[in-house]
């Protein structure tokens, strides 16, 4: 078997100048298939046709083409096999050679290779679903309908289909996107509806063009639509959630959900009128809320009234399945706290009783036992202004106290200062009438001092030293002051007063304070018990002057009746232990006359039967 590779016109003159036995029959030629370009072809002659002895001899020309590739002899010289490279016709030539090597038949073929044809398909994995509004669900559009601006897969194919490797080279139109450009499947993209066009060039292994095809892929469905539609298909979703919603009770959540529902799909009239209802009843229901919430606050502060309108009104506006069983407890809490409230209410008014008679002890028990029965702020406000009251009275008190002690001492300012702090802690009428009485005291023994001095260097001027200082000294003793002191003290270095000079004090000149006549008082009634009456009167009298009282003036006047009876039985006695004495002596006349006398200055009913026995009454 030999291969020859010449040109069209050396083979022809091979052919033409060698002799070819008769005998032998022209090779037949037969081509499986079709010869396509960039993919090889074979070509066989029957094996019963060759000679014996003989062989196969195989030549190929191009008419106005390029040479084929890849040319190969084999199965004993049977089949011939090479790719085109184009679709010019070539020649193919068989020779049937016998061992001399001479050409005893042969035949030709000519080979027109053709191109493939590429198929350009759209790939449709899922069809494409719009939302149908009237019938609330999804239905499928035919399998030629395509979305712009979503990647559509393309498939090219070779027909017939190639046999050894291959790849794709993918062109569009401007207005059309191609994700890939080599590979058999790719995807394309178009922004807007309209026709986009598509061509595909394939190739082998070694680059040559196997064919071309182009195609148009009609984009027909705007974005807009299928957006719209997934837009309405997700309103009425979330219109049925909003729905499942508010029927578990999410009220809160159905409305917010129900809203983007009507947002999503506002031309939707179910949606729209459903709103409307869910936001009505929303509305009721957070207003009964409110008053529910309401009620809560009111009971925690023991408005149980309130908080019972509340839970009724409620119930009312949105019945919940506990409202009757809630309305009910509070109707016995207050009717509970109604009877704590009397019960409360009595104490406290005895309380505010025991307060107004200044009962301070007491009127804080009765409160206790108010706010044990029942909390109440203004009890608890009036406990603590009252115990403060205590507090103040009892400083108050303090304060007076050692005020009166002051003022027994004669401290007078001092205990004047010290009710001056009482009053201030605890106002009291008594307490200031007392002050002012203490401050007209010392406002009197002030003058009276200063009259006793000014006595005093008028009687100094006159050389009258010893009455000078009498009365230095009584206005020291009246009321302390400088001027005085110095003449006491000037006075006292060359003149010394009598051991029987009687100093005359404030109550001399009725001047004093209750405490000054309270302590006269009691001198006079140690005198009195001691049967000094005469002294008891003479103290009586000053601690009247000084604290005068209706009391005090009636006691003193009785007792100078008493006094003054007492002059006159003694008088009248003392005429009568004469006039017995000159009877006796015989002297009746002058006795009678002693013993009328005694009757004027007292009534004595034995001289006056005496005198008419005797013939002598007048």
């Amino acid at each position: 078997m030999r291969i020859k590779f010449f040109n069209a016109l050396l083979i022809m003159t091979m052919l033409f100048s060698t002799a070819v036995p008769v005998f032998s029959a022209a090779p037949s030629i037969i081509i499986n298939g079709e010869a396509h370009v960039g993919e090889q072809a074979v070509l066989t002659v029957e094996a019963s046709q060759i000679p014996s002895n003989g062989s196969v001899e195989w030549s190929v020309s191009p008419t106005t083409g390029k040479y084929p590739d890849r040319i190969s002899v084999r199965a004993g010289g049977r089949e011939f096999a090479f790719t085109p490279l184009d679709t010019q016709p070539i020649k193919v030539t068989s020779s049937f050679i016998n061992r001399n090597g001479e050409v005893l038949s042969s035949s030709e073929k000519l080979v027109t290779p053709k191109e493939f044809e590429i198929n350009i398909s759209i790939v449709v994995e899922k069809p494409i679903e719009l939302w149908d509004p009237s019938r609330r669900s999804d239905y499928a559009l035919s399998a030629d309908i395509i979305m712009a601006n979503t990647p559509v897969r393309l498939r090219a194919s070779l027909n017939p289909p190639f046999k050894g490797e291959h790849s794709f080279k993918w062109n569009s139109d401007a207005a059309t996107a191609l994700m890939s450009q080599d590979m058999d499947d790719i995807f394309m993209r178009r922004g807007t509806v309209g026709e986009s066009e598509i061509s595909v060039t394939a190739f082998n292994s070694s680059g040559v063009k196997l064919g071309s095809g182009e195609s148009k892929v009609i984009i027909m469905l705007p974005v807009s639509t299928f957006a719209e539609s997934n837009t309405e298909r997700n309103a009425w979703e979330s219109w049925k959630n909003a729905q499942s919603l508010w029927e578990s009770k999410q009220y809160s959540e159905a409305l917010a959900l129900a809203t983007r529902a009507s947002s999503l799909s506002p031309r939707d009239i179910e949606i729209a009128d459903g709103l409307r209802a869910m936001s009505t009843n929303y509305s009721r229901f957070m207003k009964a809320e409110k008053l529910r919430s309401d009620s809560k606050k009111f009971d925690e502060s023991g408005r149980f009234d309130d908080a019972l309108k509340n839970l009724r009104i409620a119930q009312i506006i949105w019945p919940v399945e506990d409202g009757e069983e809630a309305i009910k407890a509070a109707e016995k809490k207050v009717d509970d706290f109604r009877k704590l409230q009397q019960e409360a209410g009595w104490l406290r008014d005895t309380a505010s009783a025991y307060d107004n008679e200044n009962m301070y002890e007491e009127a804080l028990d009765y409160y206790a036992k108010s706010i044990a029965v029942l909390s109440n702020d203004a009890v608890s406000d009036r406990i603590e202004r009252i115990q403060n009251r205590l507090v103040l009275i009892a400083d108050a008190d303090r304060y007076a106290g050692e005020g009166a002690n002051l003022e027994r001492e004669g401290r007078l300012q001092e205990a004047l200062n010290h009710y001056a702090a009482s009053i201030q802690s605890n106002p009291d009428a008594t307490l200031r009438q007392h002050i002012e009485e203490l401050q007209s005291v010392i406002s009197r023994r002030e003058r009276q001092a200063s009259a006793l001095y000014r006595e005093g260097r008028d009687l100094q001027r006159r050389n009258q030293n010893q009455e000078a200082l009498k009365r230095y000294t009584e206005s020291m003793n009246v009321w302390p002051n400088d001027n005085a002191k110095q003449g006491v003290q000037q006075l006292s270095r060359s003149t010394r007063l009598a051991p029987d000079t009687v100093i005359r004090g404030p109550e001399d000149f009725g001047i004093g304070t209750r405490s000054d006549a309270q302590r006269i008082i009691q001198e006079a009634d140690e005198l009195y018990s001691k049967g000094d009456i005469d002294g008891a009167a003479v103290l009586y009298r000053k601690a009247q002057a000084i604290a005068p009282s209706d009391e005090m003036r009636k006691f003193v006047a009785r007792l100078d009746s008493i006094l003054k009876e007492r002059d006159a039985v003694n008088a009248a006695n003392r005429l009568i232990a004469e006039a017995n004495a000159l009877f006796k002596a015989g002297k009746k006349k002058e006795a009678f006359e002693l013993y009328r006398e005694s009757l004027r200055t007292h009534k004595n009913a034995e001289i006056e039967a005496f005198l008419r026995k005797q013939g002598a009454a007048q």
